[in-house]
């Protein structure tokens, strides 16, 4: 008997050994477990904080993008503002040299009138008096042509009047007509728009025929050729020299005229018939 009692206390160790084993084995399995569990979230946590950097740093460019084009919005808006003003002013100052255009046109064309008729001879008075000089075969051979030419001009047949006022020249360089007939020649190149051709044309009437009637005109008209080529100091300049040398004459008006126009802001260069 007492042979067997050893051996079931021997078993029941045994049997006690073996369930703290597995408790303990089944203790590390569960800690092994939890572990690994733990791991898997740390890892997931770590993913978690990587893609919120990543969110952060997308957040952060796309909030410099937008302030950007914030600013950039507002430049444009400032700009389209300042162009509305800019164009109203244009349109302004536009309106102004329109009119004044128009005055200018007007009162050329009242001044061409009256240098025809003063360019024009005199008629020829009826004889009275046996000493009364009659016109001669040359003078209204000059005079014919004149008509002619001036004919042709007001018809705006610009090149058939330009032949026939240089025929007169040609023909009579000498008479009272010819300084008128190349001051016509110029004008007759200016409404062609043949700007270049124009200054040669009414310079002549300058150098050739000095001291005649239609010089402070045709000093006009050199300046608003200079300022249709764009030489706006050489404009000046003539315009100047039309005040100096003849203050009273009515191209001496339209010099001064002329003149303030070029001291006005947006003011045209667009040349006045």
């Amino acid at each position: 008997m007492p042979g067997r009692s050893r051996r079931g206390h021997a078993t029941a160790r045994q049997l006690a050994t073996c369930s703290l084993v597995a408790l303990v084995a089944a203790g590390c399995g569960a800690d092994q477990a939890r572990q690994a569990e733990i791991a898997a979230l740390r890892a997931q946590v770590e993913e978690l904080k990587k893609s919120q950097a990543q969110t952060a740093n997308e957040v952060g460019r796309v909030s410099g993008e937008l302030k950007a084009l914030d600013a950039q919005a507002a430049f444009l808006v400032g700009e389209t503002k300042a162009a509305a003003q800019e164009r109203a002013q244009l349109k302004t100052a536009i309106q102004e040299q329109d009119g004044a255009v128009k005055s200018l046109r007007s009162t050329v064309d009242e001044t061409n009138q009256k240098v025809a008729t003063l360019s024009a001879p005199p008629p020829t008075a009826a004889p009275a008096a046996r000493t009364a000089p009659a016109s001669t075969g040359r003078e209204a051979s000059a005079d014919k042509m004149y008509q002619v030419a001036m004919t042709s001009f007001r018809a705006e047949e610009h090149g058939q009047a330009v032949l026939e006022f240089s025929e007169l020249i040609e023909k009579f360089p000498k008479h009272t007509l010819a300084a008128s007939a190349q001051y016509w020649i110029g004008e007759a190149y200016y409404r062609q728009r043949d700007y270049n051709q124009a200054l040669v044309e009414f310079q002549k009437v300058t150098e050739v025929y000095p001291q005649s009637t239609p010089v402070p005109e045709a000093l006009l008209k050199i300046g608003m050729c200079y300022r249709a080529l764009h030489d706006v100091p050489h404009a000046k300049e003539t315009w100047e020299l039309v005040v100096k040398s003849h203050p009273k004459s009515e191209a001496a008006t339209q010099a001064r005229t002329l003149l303030s126009s070029l001291a006005t802001p947006g003011s045209s260069s667009r040349p006045v018939r």
